[in-house]
């Protein structure tokens, strides 16, 4: 057998002739059975010496690609068990043939995700503090952390929900986790006895989807313009409740003390009754002071307080956290003490540094005066597009509700948007099974649109409105 060998290569000799040996065998042209030439007809042809040859053959042998019979040679083994045959075209297209949904991951606008603008991401702090922790704490970063995580970054948050949030408690309280929906599945292994779980409608699809997956009974609460209503929740079966109070999502709607009360008073009922709150992005309130948490009036250790990272540094961060009241910590440590930490322990020590060292109260500040400035430039382009239109939600938060003044159908209206690279969603896209007033509602997040982008993207949508009507 001929071979196209190559004198010149820096791989050497027996590689190459192994190499085409073995593509010759794996694509069909040498056989299984077949006799392979000797070592020095094979050589003589190539014009190697014996010994390369042998050399390639004896990588073929151990491999199992080919066999050496005694005083016959070499022939080709059996090898399709070694190597998997090259996709077919109807392989590839399974999807299409499934009928599978094709998802979009790339659009040229998407209003439904409230992640941060990457302009805003501090990657040079972040360099640096990746720097110096692999330069000076090697040995501390090839080990787990604590499975409730990183002690020093539990006690650097602790500080931060004591002081900017109001929010009493130790670092042995906080436990975190890669997302709230992993914290939030914790959190129905230490009350096994819940089977009927309440949730905001409209609300979160992602929590109520995630306890319905897992086999609870989900009983949706409705709202009116004040938040989630108490006589509702009274006359449900539900014993936890799963609640954004101090910016619902996704109407924005800030709930007040006399409704916080109210709905505090069906927990302290029970001693089952439990509130999971989820204080998901009220750090971003434009006027007058940060919006205190529902757990800062928890006087009987019912509420469990979940925040994160993600709209804050960013969604990769992948850091999220929860305050676990003292006799569920006492569950937590006898339940689940054989958990390991479910983070990278790399990420926390930088999470830890960014804020003992104060860049992250600087960073917070700088997001609160750059969305602050996105989100009046999105409502100013609004208003010079519809000048009639309602805007709800637009106290804090990083989207706002459009209710726009000019007629559209909303059905066609959301085709348009897809054929223009557009997502979008509305109030009613937010529903479990009851309705809200607005419920034809824009739900627009301005977070991660480019400011210079606002003026362009909300011209754009207002003549898909005019042309979905036409």
């Amino acid at each position: 057998m001929l071979l196209n060998l190559q004198n010149q290569s820096e791989v050497p000799l027996y590689l190459q002739i192994y190499k085409q040996l073995k593509d010759a065998i794996q694509n069909g042209k040498l056989t299984t059975g077949q006799k392979l030439m000797s070592k020095r007809q094979m050589a003589k042809l190539n014009g190697v010496s014996q010994n390369t040859v042998l050399n390639a053959y004896d990588q073929l042998l151990t491999e199992g690609y080919i066999l050496a019979i005694e005083r016959s040679g070499y022939f080709v083994a059996d090898v399709k068990y070694l190597f998997q045959s090259e996709p077919t075209e109807d392989s590839l297209n399974i999807t299409k043939d499934c009928s599978l949904p094709i998802i979009q991951t790339s659009y040229r606008y998407n209003f439904t995700e409230s992640i941060p603008d990457q302009s805003l991401y501090p990657f040079k702090s972040f360099k640096k503090i990746y720097q110096d922790l692999l330069n000076t704490h090697t040995e501390d970063l090839l080990f787990q952390t604590h499975p409730q995580g990183l002690f020093e970054l539990r006690y650097t948050l602790q500080k931060y929900l004591n002081n900017s949030r109001g929010i009493p408690c130790q670092a042995n309280q906080i436990i975190l986790g890669p997302s709230s929906q992993y914290l939030i599945q914790l959190v129905t292994q230490l009350l096994p006895a819940i089977k009927h779980i309440g949730t905001e409608s409209p609300g979160y699809l992602g929590a109520s989807q995630l306890l319905k997956g897992l086999g609870y009974t989900i009983h949706p609460i409705p709202l009116d313009e004040l938040g989630l209503k108490p006589e509702a929740l009274l006359t449900s079966p539900a014993q936890l409740l799963y609640l954004t109070p101090n910016h619902q999502f996704p109407t924005g709607n800030i709930m007040p003390l006399e409704r916080r009360r109210a709905i505090l008073e069906w927990a302290f009922q029970s001693e089952n009754h439990y509130i999971i709150e989820d204080d998901y992005d009220s750090e971003f309130k434009y006027s007058g002071i940060p919006i205190p948490p529902l757990k800062q009036l928890d006087k009987q250790n019912k509420v469990i307080y979940m925040g994160s990272f993600s709209r804050i540094i960013s969604p990769g961060t992948r850091i999220s956290y929860m305050v676990l009241p003292p006799n569920l910590l006492t569950l937590y440590r006898s339940i689940l003490s054989n958990l390991t930490s479910s983070l990278n322990t790399l990420n926390q020590w930088a999470i830890y540094k960014f804020m003992a060292s104060g860049q992250f109260d600087s960073h917070l500040n700088r997001s609160r005066s750059f969305y602050k400035r996105k989100r009046e430039k999105l409502i100013k382009s609004i208003l010079v597009n519809d000048s009639n239109a309602d805007i709800l939600g637009e106290e804090a938060g990083l989207y706002i509700l459009l209710i726009p003044s000019k007629p559209y159908h909303e059905k066609q209206f959301k085709q348009l948007c897809q054929l223009e690279g557009i997502k979008i969603t509305m109030l009613s896209d937010y529903m479990l099974d009851q309705q809200y007033p607005q419920g034809k509602a824009l739900f627009l997040s301005f977070s991660s649109i480019p400011e210079t982008e606002i003026d362009k993207a909300i011209r754009l949508l207002y003549q898909l409105m005019q042309q979905s009507f036409q």
